[in-house]
């Protein structure tokens, strides 16, 4: 039995059972709220801390690009018509979400050369994106075997959270020439209005390289050309840009955009197993805002 108290001198004290059973429930309620808010403070009522039920706060944490699931493509560069090497990578980009060429797919640019990389990519079934090398431009232009048999000789794309733009650097007598510059220089300012993790660029000759063993005076000018590369995709916060033409790893930063240059897929060899002169690809592993480059060798 519960009594109410002795609130003042001469007021005789009431029994709850005595009073309606409607005011009984009242009472109850009344005092459960009183010995819950003393209690349990942080539980507390209006204007008190809040605890959001786990699937509501987990919904808001991981909004955005966060959210994706990792996942990974892969970059090579110079096949030079070594399919027993270039294989092992297409082998390897079947598990992956695609796969960039970083040029010289061929060793002479022979449309003959074309149509076995085509045919070859066809049986093999894998997703990929290649731009052209010096090799394969030498005796066409890009815009007619490399166009035809392969794809588009520079393009902007974008996947998940990333952004890529794959630049044709591989005329001797251009290089990264204007309207190439003034078409990336577009696509990069329209991808900066969105909202990427990562910006990722692709070509061939990495900048301050020369486009043959014998540099000859015509190169120069292209040579200068690419001299740009730099300059442009900082400027709208590229971060990494991968090349091939020099057949071995190398990796270095200019500035603050890291160069890794990947020429590994097949073409021979340029330098000793020391110095990077090994058949290899690049594993990418995209974590939300990480990006994992894996040297993975042949």
């Amino acid at each position: 039995m519960i009594r109410g108290n002795d609130h003042s001198k001469g007021m005789n004290t009431a029994r709850i059972d005595e009073l309606p059973f409607r005011f009984q429930v009242l009472f109850i309620l009344v005092l459960l709220a009183l010995i819950s808010v003393s209690v349990f403070p942080g539980c507390a009522s209006i204007g008190g801390d809040r605890k959001f039920p786990e699937g509501k706060k987990n919904k808001v944490e991981k909004s955005g690009a966060q959210s994706e699931k990792p996942w990974s493509f892969i970059v090579c560069g110079d096949p030079q018509n070594n399919y027993e090497v270039f294989s092992r990578v297409t082998e390897a980009a079947k598990s992956v979400e695609f796969l960039i060429v970083a040029g010289d797919i061929t060793g002479s640019g022979t449309e003959q050369e074309f149509k076995t990389f085509s045919s070859f990519m066809a049986q093999k079934g894998v997703r990929f994106y290649a731009i052209p090398g010096n090799h394969d431009v030498a005796r066409a232009p890009p815009d007619t075997l490399f166009a035809k048999y392969v794809g588009k000789p520079s393009q902007s794309f974008s996947h998940k959270n990333c952004f890529f733009v794959l630049i044709d650097n591989s005329s001797s007598k251009k290089g990264f020439y204007k309207e190439e510059r003034e078409r990336v220089k577009k696509d990069l300012q329209a991808a900066r209005t969105r909202d990427f993790d990562h910006f990722i660029a692709i070509c061939h000759v990495p900048p301050g390289y020369p486009y043959s063993l014998m540099m000859e005076e015509s190169e120069r000018s292209a040579m200068a050309n690419n001299d740009y590369l730099v300059p442009l995709l900082e400027e709208f916060g590229v971060k990494e840009l991968f090349c091939g033409h020099f057949h071995a790893f190398r990796q270095y930063k200019e500035d603050g955009l890291r160069i890794t240059i990947t020429g590994g897929a097949g073409a021979p060899l340029h330098a000793s197993e020391r110095n990077g002169g090994y058949y290899h690809y690049l594993l990418l592993k995209v974590s939300g805002k990480k990006l994992e480059i894996r040297v993975v060798r042949i």
